[in-house]
C-alpha cells in the first residue's frame, strides 16, 4: 500500500520527465529541418534575384550577391539573411506567408507523429468549433495581451535604453507605414499564419499533455519558457522574456476555455494588433 502511494507520488514527475525529453526532441526536429529548408530558401531566393539582376544588366558585375553562403561565417549569413529580408517585404512579401506554412510543416508534422501517434498523448480538439464567446474572449486576451507588453516593453525601455531590434523588425516597420499590399501578406502571415500554427503546436500539442495529467500549471511555465525561447532571433533578450509573458496569457486562456481556438484568436489579436500599429506609426513605433 505504501508503495502504491509513493508510486503515484513519483508519477507526476515522472509524466514531466517523459513529456519534456518528448517535446526537446520534437523541438530538435522542428528547429533543426526549420534551419535546413530555410536555409536552402535562402539560398534558392538569392540565387534568382541575382539571375535576374545579371539577365537584365548583362554587361553589368553584379556583387550584391554572395555566389556561395558560408553558413558557418556570421558575416557571410548575416549578410544573406539581411538581403533576402530586405527582398521578401520590399519585392516579395507572399513569401513571408510560405515561411510561416514550412515552420508549420517542421513542427507540426513530427509533433502529430511522435507526440499523437508515437506517443499517444492527447491533443487539442482542432475540430472544436468557436462560438461569438470564444472568438470576443480570444480578441480581448490578444488585445489586453498587447497593450501589456507594449506598457512594460515601455518601461523597460525606459531604464535600461532600447535595444536593437532584429533586422526583419527593423524593414518592417520602415516598410509597412500605409503599404496596403505588404499589411495584407503580413497580415495572412504573421497574424493568421503564425497565430494558427504556433497555438496548434504549443498549446495544442505541448500545453495539452500536461492538461490531462492534471500538470496544466507546470506545463503553462514550461510551454510559455519554450514559447519565449524559440522566438529569440537575434534581437533583443528582453523580447523573448516579454514573449514568455505571452505565452503565459494564451496559456491561461486555453488552460480556462478548452477551446483551441481561443488562444489562436488571441494570437492572431496580438501579432495584428502589431501590425496595424506599424502600418500607422511606421517606424515611429520603435
Amino acid at each position: 500500500m505504501d508503495l502504491e502511494k509513493e508510486d503515484q507520488k513519483l508519477a507526476p514527475g515522472r509524466d514531466v520527465l517523459l513529456m519534456g525529453l518528448i517535446q526537446v526532441f520534437v523541438l530538435f526536429i522542428g528547429m533543426y529541418s526549420y534551419m535546413k529548408v530555410t536555409r536552402f530558401q535562402v539560398e534558392s531566393t538569392l540565387s534568382l534575384k541575382a539571375s535576374k539582376q545579371n539577365f537584365v544588366k548583362a554587361k553589368e558585375v553584379v556583387n550584391t550577391v554572395p555566389s556561395e553562403v558560408v553558413w558557418n561565417e556570421p558575416a557571410s549569413a548575416e549578410k544573406a539573411v539581411r538581403e533576402y529580408t530586405e527582398f521578401v517585404v520590399t519585392k516579395r512579401p507572399w513569401l513571408l506567408s510560405l515561411d510561416r506554412i514550412i515552420w508549420g510543416l517542421c513542427f507540426l508534422v513530427p509533433s502529430y507523429f511522435f507526440i499523437r501517434k508515437i506517443a499517444r498523448v492527447e491533443t487539442a480538439e482542432f475540430t472544436d468549433s468557436a462560438g461569438g464567446r470564444d472568438i470576443l474572449a480570444g480578441v480581448a486576451t490578444g488585445f489586453a495581451t498587447f497593450c501589456f507588453v507594449n506598457v512594460a516593453s515601455s518601461l523597460i525601455f525606459f531604464i535600461i535604453g532600447k535595444p536593437q531590434s532584429n533586422y526583419l523588425e527593423i524593414i518592417l516597420t520602415k516598410n509597412l507605414f500605409l503599404n496596403w499590399k505588404l499589411l495584407g501578406w503580413t497580415l495572412l502571415a504573421i497574424a493568421f499564419g503564425a497565430g494558427i500554427f504556433e497555438e496548434f503546436f504549443f498549446r495544442g500539442f505541448l500545453l495539452k499533455y500536461f492538461e490531462e495529467k492534471n500538470l496544466g500549471s507546470i506545463g503553462l511555465i514550461i510551454t510559455s519558457v519554450i514559447f519565449g525561447v524559440v522566438h529569440f532571433n537575434g534581437g533583443s533578450y528582453v523580447a523573448p522574456i516579454l514573449l514568455i509573458f505571452v505565452g503565459l496569457s494564451f496559456g491561461i486562456s486555453y488552460l480556462k476555455t478548452g477551446n483551441i481556438w481561443v488562444p489562436v484568436t488571441a494570437h492572431i489579436t496580438y501579432n495584428a494588433s502589431m501590425l496595424l500599429a506599424g502600418f500607422l506609426l511606421g517606424d515611429r513605433i520603435s
